[in-house]
């Protein structure tokens, strides 16, 4: 599986990943450091082995996403 990470606005990429965890970390380091609209104009998509490839999650649900996915991690700490 590899999760890409795209600007939506001028439809660029901004980076590949090979887990979803690595890509929402670059996503929550961008919040920490940017703001919460960090997040308007990206979304993350995750493309199998087939080529098939499915949006994660986008805008304001991307922001979401990767506060949960670190929360998580430090109740369980």
């Amino acid at each position: 599986m590899v999760y890409a990470l795209w600007d939506n606005e001028p439809n660029n990429l901004v980076a590949e990943f090979g887990t979803r965890r690595d890509a929402l970390a670059l996503v929550l380091r961008g919040i920490e450091r940017n703001g919460p609209h960090d997040t308007d104009r990206l979304s993350l998509n995750a493309e199998d082995e087939t080529g098939q490839v499915t949006t994660v999650a986008y805008g304001e649900k991307l922001a979401v996403l990767a506060r949960h996915e670190f929360a998580t991690a430090r109740v369980a700490s």
